[in-house]
C-alpha cells in the first residue's frame, strides 16, 4: 500500500538543527533505531524544543539498537548527568531508568503506560501515544449507526483497555472489551463476537503484531461486513478501515512542552500522562472498498493508504 498523504513535515526540524547553536547539556533524547515513527517523535520534540527555548538542550539523541553499545551509551550519558530525558518508546524508557535511576523521563510513543507500570514511577510523565477515543467515536458514527463495539486485546494490554472502554463509553458508544489469550484463540474469540458487533478496535499488540493474526482479522471482518478499527495508524496500512490517531510529531511537541516545564520547574506536572494538541485519521482505501462500503464526504482524513 501506498501513503499519499502525509502527516506533518520533518523539514522544519532539520532547519533549526542546521541554524540554531547547541545549548549546554541538560536536556536529552534516547530513542531506538529503525522506527519510523519515532523519528518523527524526534524531530517534533526537536521543532517544539527549539521554539520553546528549552534549557539545556542538546538535541543530539543517543540511539540504542540492541547491542552491547547501548550500555557504554546510556552509561556515557549518566556520567553528564542529565536533568531530563525524552525516552522515544518503552523499551527506551526502561533502559534509561535502569541506567539513570533518579533522572526525570518524559516519554512518547508509548501505546500502554500502565502497562508498563510507567504511571508508579514518581518522576516519569508521558505523552498519550494511543490514539484519541473522541476521534474514533466520531469516526466509528461517520460509517455506521450502531453503538456496538468490541476491543480485542491480549492479557498484556487488560490494565489499559478498561480506561479505553470507559473512554468509548464516555463518548457514546455502546464499548465492551474481549480477552484473546494467544493468537491461536482468535476464530473463537471472534465466533464469539461476531454477531453482537459492527465495530471491532484492533490495538497494537500481541495480536496485530502477528501477520497471519492480522489477515484473519481483516479477512473475517470483512466477510462479516464488520469495520475493523484502530487508534494507531500502522495498523491501517496493515489493513484496518481507520483509526483516529496521535501524529508521532504532535507526541514530541507535548513532550517538549512537558520536558521544558520538569527543566524549568523541576516537578512533574499534575497529569502524568497528557494528551497532544493535534490528532488525525487514517484511510485504508482497498478496505473500505472490500467492505463495499463509501467513504463519507464529511470523513476528515490525513492519511490514506490505496
Amino acid at each position: 500500500m501506498r501513503k499519499v498523504v502525509v502527516v506533518m513535515a520533518l523539514g522544519m526540524a532539520i532547519v533549526l538543527l542546521g541554524a540554531t547553536p547547541l545549548r549546554a547539556a541538560g536536556v536529552f533524547v534516547v530513542s531506538v533505531k529503525g522506527v519510523e515513527s519515532f523519528e518523527g517523535a524526534k524531530a517534533g520534540f526537536i521543532q517544539m524544543a527549539y521554539g520553546l527555548q528549552m534549557p539545556g538542550l542538546n538535541p543530539r539523541s543517543v540511539d540504542l539498537d540492541g547491542s552491547a553499545a547501548d550500555d557504554a551509551a546510556l552509561s556515557a550519558l549518566a556520567a553528564q548527568a542529565p536533568s531530563v530525558v525524552f525516552a522515544v518508546g518503552a523499551q527506551a524508557a526502561k533502559k534509561v531508568r535502569k541506567a539513570m535511576p533518579d533522572v526525570w523521563i518524559v516519554y512518547g510513543m508509548v501505546y500502554f503506560p500502565e502497562a508498563e507500570g510507567f504511571l508508579q514511577d514518581g518522576k516519569m510523565a508521558g505523552v498519550a501515544s494511543l490514539g484519541p477515543a473522541k476521534g474514533l467515536a466520531t469516526d466509528i458514527r461517520a460509517f455506521t449507526k450502531s453503538k456496538a463495539v468490541v476491543v480485542l486485546h491480549t492479557q498484556a494490554e487488560a490494565s489499559a483497555v478498561s480506561g479505553l472502554v470507559d473512554r468509548l463509553r464516555t463518548e457514546g458508544l455502546e464499548a465492551q472489551s474481549k480477552l484473546v489469550a494467544a493468537p491461536g484463540d482468535l476464530p473463537a474469540a471472534f465466533d464469539a463476537v461476531r454477531e453482537s458487533y459492527k465495530t471491532v478496535v484492533l490495538l497494537p499488540d500481541g495480536l496485530t503484531s502477528n501477520p497471519d493474526s492480522m489477515r484473519f482479522l481483516i479477512s473475517q471482518c470483512v466477510q462479516s461486513g464488520i469495520l475493523p478499527v484502530s487508534l494507531a495508524e500502522p495498523l491501517v496500512s496493515s489493513g484496518a478501515l481507520f483509526a483516529a490517531f496521535y501524529p508521532p510529531e504532535a507526541v514530541g511537541n507535548q513532550a517538549a512542552r512537558l520536558a521544558s516545564d520538569i527543566a524549568k520547574l523541576g516537578q512533574a506536572p499534575a497529569e502524568r500522562v497528557t494528551n497532544p494538541t493535534e490528532s488525525a485519521t487514517a484511510l485504508n482505501k482497498s478496505t473500505a472498498q472490500a467492505l463495499k462500503i463509501n467513504i463519507p464526504k464529511t470523513f476528515r482524513v490525513e492519511v490514506t493508504y490505496e
